[in-house]
């Protein structure tokens, strides 16, 4: 336990039913205890004309201070295992001390066996029990003699108590684990947000590229070619300065309206290749990850199409990153091929790796959406995706995903 000498677990915050059920047992443990010391204070005489034994009701009135600094000590900052077992020591110590003078002391042992329970933990804490009852025992058979009721009530108690101890305990686990499910939950959340905003942001670049080269660039390109076939057709008409001097502004705005298309691609396809962006993606994941192999592997008969090249390389940082999370892996190897290049009809992206693999037929999860970005993202430009994993044979571990892409029918948008 991480609190202090309280008399049952610390509750998570999260969980209004469990606690309430946390302080119900509080309050009734420390009403049992008050009930049977006043029931010991009433009995702390020395003969029947009623005098009161002075060093009983001393030791009781310790017991109680005692008790009561230790309870509130337990709410209001934290306590090392040493000061919660010195408490205990003193607690024990002060009520050995009043069953020797007050048999019905004996009857404290009741919430004594909860305290030692979780404050030694499962199985100190059994022992604990054991010797307390025998204790008790002992105590009220050399008070009053040996009797049936002496010796089973104790017995039974320590039983009782001691399946309560195992049910509390198992009702705190079961919080503990709640709370832990609850912020992965949140976790996850914040992750699939953030994630969302991204592929939102990411789409909504990817289609203000497509408007462009669509729309502007199209229309500076034609515009460019008619006023040349223009300047081409009659040289020496009065115009044909200003028809050139048009010709070359449109030249110029084509050329910044091309370099804003290029600005809107992923930030590894600045300025290189295919190729060359995932060679920038697989240098920073080994930057990131000390230790870890990132190949890449292949070359291209042709340069694919800058839609199709940015859905690439946005599956390449998804899988790696997925890969580097979940599966641990020594190594990572993105290969890249592509059809002939007299027919280019497709390119392939594989990544594998040798990680401790999942298992793909299982039902997916809330943190599976990084699968189903990249399967949109494909299957957007016309693509396939398919993911193969061995999470338990030690001769094929891993995972390999494999991305297809038509090249054909986006040729003419190069």
């Amino acid at each position: 336990m991480t609190s202090a000498p309280a008399t049952v677990p610390e509750l998570p915050p999260e969980s209004a039913g469990v606690r309430v059920v946390f302080t119900q047992l509080q309050v009734a443990l420390h009403t049992l205890v008050a009930a049977l010391l006043a029931l010991t204070l009433v009995s702390a005489h020395r003969d029947t004309s009623g005098e009161p034994d002075l060093p009983s009701v001393l030791a009781a009135v310790g017991f109680a201070g005692v008790y009561v600094v230790g309870t509130v000590w337990a709410r209001r900052r934290e306590t090392t295992a040493a000061v919660r077992f010195w408490w205990l020591a003193a607690v024990l110590g002060l009520w050995a001390a009043l069953v020797v003078r007050v048999p019905e002391a004996a009857y404290l042992v009741f919430p004594l066996f909860f305290l030692t329970q979780f404050l030694l933990g499962v199985w100190a804490g059994a022992a604990a029990v054991a010797v307390l009852a025998a204790v008790a025992v002992v105590a009220l058979g050399l008070h009053d003699g040996f009797t049936p009721a002496g010796i089973i009530g104790p017995a039974v108690g320590a039983l009782v108590a001691l399946g309560l101890g195992a049910g509390v305990r198992a009702l705190h686990r079961e919080s503990q684990a709640r709370r832990a499910v609850i912020a992965e939950l949140v976790a996850t959340r914040s992750e699939l947000a953030t994630r969302e905003r991204e592929v939102g942001r990411e789409s909504e670049r990817s289609r203000l590229a497509g408007e462009i080269h669509d729309t502007v660039a199209q229309g500076l390109s034609s515009i460019g070619m008619l006023l040349h076939a223009a300047e081409r057709t009659d040289p020496s008409h009065p115009a044909i300065e200003q028809i050139r001097l048009a010709r070359e502004v449109a030249g110029e705005k084509l050329t910044e309206t091309r370099r804003l298309i290029a600005a809107l691609r992923p930030a590894p396809l600045d300025g290189v290749s295919l190729v060359g962006a995932l060679r920038r993606v697989a240098e920073r994941v080994r930057t990131e990850n000390r230790g870890l192999s990132v190949r890449v592997d292949g070359e291209l008969a042709t340069e694919p199409p800058a839609e199709l090249a940015a859905v690439l390389v946005r599956v390449a940082q998804e899988a790696v990153a997925n890969a580097v999370k979940h599966g641990s892996p020594d190594r990572i190897t993105l290969t890249l091929t592509d059809s002939p290049a007299d027919s280019p009809t497709w390119v392939m992206l594989e990544i594998a790796d040798d990680g401790c693999g999942f298992d793909v037929t299982a039902p997916r999860t809330a943190a599976s959406f990084g699968l189903d970005g990249m399967a949109r993202r494909v299957h957007d430009l016309g693509g396939t995706l398919a993911v193969e994993s061995e999470a338990e044979s030690e001769e094929h571990k891993g995972t390999a995903l494999r991305a297809v892409l038509p090249t054909r029918e986006t040729e003419t948008d190069r």
